[in-house]
């Protein structure tokens, strides 16, 4: 079933689409690049970490070895002109870059032992740079070698900062890769189970759009997923719930459009068989007294014609109003004939500035006589809007029947369109309110399209099916 409408007064916008799976594996991204972030951090500072304390332990342990040295020179158990043994120092391993230095107090000499770097792996430029501004600053090991309370001299150890980078330009590609690894396939593991475990959710969006289109009658099947299965539910329940209401509504509207067109009809009529018949008798009457005493009283002549002129134009009137009140073309020459005619006289009174046309299309003469009726008025107060509140050159109807049961009407004209300042004029939404009203007695939708200056456009379609039942 399609649902009663109403007046939009812009075309709808996209709709957006909903993918969890895609949002899920985003998010997913987001946070592991913060933990691959966190992680790097981590693997640099360990290997400067790692390069700090490699320096403090051989420097500690040269410390340790000179040290005994010196005690066992002053207990003459070596001799003076042998310090520093170098020799015990260099026996000491030493990492790749690393070397250990000995500047004595007193003579300045420098001894010294270190191992060189290779060539091969070295890590990009600007790795390098950051990571001697970042983490390199205060790797290397100073200590003083104090005995007896004099400074004999200071032993650095230091690392060549290309080994530190190349180890950790080495530790964390490593980490990269693996990951880089775990994060695709944690990405992959998320979008094909979540994928699986969401798939009802397609369902549920369908059901949206198809209850957002105007299909009260959709339902949404059971989920096993407890919270699916209650949105489930509450759909359901909501959309029965509307669909009860919009029938109601259809079936209220229905009856009041169809009371005030029997009233008008039953209004007609009176005015027709009785008012109408008086004013006939009246202008004969008047015609009769004009020509029976008019060469005997001449101003009772003229006061008989302005009699017969005066109940002459208050038949026009009354025609007219009949016209508006029940159009004896619906009856007389069906629903396509009173339209043509209706779009023909108000071609006539436009004199040549306004064009109004009529395109139909499709079996439209088998409308029951209440639908044709509210057909008829839906059109008449559009060409009245038309004319009074556009301003337009060109007006065109198109009434069609569509292949889906449908019956489509739009009313499209080429002036100013609806602005705020016209909606706001008086009177100005009283015909869309009664044009609405008759949509819902139709169970149909009606929608607008405006602009500040593209025009104005009345959209109207309704089932057949439910236009056949309604008129029996």
């Amino acid at each position: 079933m399609i649902s009663a409408g109403a007046v939009i007064v812009a075309p709808a916008r996209a709709r957006r689409e909903l993918n969890l799976k895609w949002a899920l594996v985003r998010r997913i991204v987001a946070v592991a690049v913060l933990c691959v972030i966190g992680a790097t951090v981590i693997v640099l500072n360990n290997v400067a970490v790692e390069a700090r304390r490699g320096n403090d332990e051989i420097a500690g342990t040269v410390e340790k070895q000179l040290q005994l040295q010196l005690f066992r020179i002053d207990t003459a158990l070596d001799r003076a002109d042998r310090f520093p043994d170098w020799e015990a120092v260099i026996g000491q391993p030493l990492r790749s870059g690393q070397c250990i230095r000995l500047i004595q107090a007193d003579t300045q000499r420098t001894n010294s032992n270190c191992i060189g770097v290779e060539e091969r792996g070295l890590a990009p430029a600007w790795f390098v740079h950051a990571y001697r501004l970042l983490f390199l600053s205060q790797s290397n090991a100073v200590r003083l070698l104090v005995h007896r309370g004099l400074v004999r001299g200071r032993i650095e150890a230091t690392t060549d900062p290309n080994a530190v980078t190349r180890q950790a330009w080495d530790e964390l590609s490593r980490i990269l890769a693996l990951l880089a690894a775990l994060i695709a396939l944690l990405c992959f593991l998320a979008f094909v189970v979540v994928g699986h475990a969401l798939r009802p959710t397609e369902q549920i969006l369908a059901g949206i759009n198809r209850l957002a289109d105007g299909d009260l009658s959709c339902r949404l099947p059971p989920f096993h997923l407890s919270e699916l299965q209650r949105i489930s539910e509450v759909f359901n329940e909501m959309a029965e719930r509307l669909q009860t209401a919009t029938e109601e509504r259809a079936d209220l509207s229905r009856k009041l459009v169809d009371a005030q067109e029997r009233e008008r009809s039953h209004i007609a009529r009176e005015l027709h068989d009785d008012v109408a018949q008086r004013l006939t008798a009246l202008t004969f009457l008047a015609r009769s007294i004009k020509d029976g005493i008019g060469t005997m009283a001449p101003g009772v002549a003229a006061e008989s014609a302005e009699l017969v002129a005066l109940a002459s134009g208050t038949m026009r009137s009354l025609r007219d109003t009949l016209t508006h009140l029940r159009p004896p073309e619906i009856d007389d020459l069906g629903l396509l004939g009173s339209l043509e005619d209706l779009v023909t006289g108000h071609n006539r009174q436009s004199e040549g500035r306004i064009s109004f046309t009529l395109r139909t299309d499709g079996h439209l003469d088998a409308l029951p006589a209440e639908t044709a009726a509210h057909i008829y008025r839906i059109v008449q107060e559009g060409l009245n809007n038309a004319v009074r509140h556009a301003d337009a050159r060109n007006v065109d109807v198109v009434l069609s029947a569509g292949p889906n049961s449908e019956i489509h009407l739009t009313v499209t004209d080429d002036g100013r369109g609806a602005t705020p300042e016209t909606m706001r004029h008086p009177g100005a939404g009283v015909g869309l309110i009664g044009m609405r009203e008759r949509v819902y007695a139709l169970s149909g939708r009606m929608t607008t399209e405006t602009g500040a200056a593209s025009g104005f456009r009345l959209r109207i379609s309704f089932p057949t099916e439910l236009v056949v039942r309604v008129a029996s």
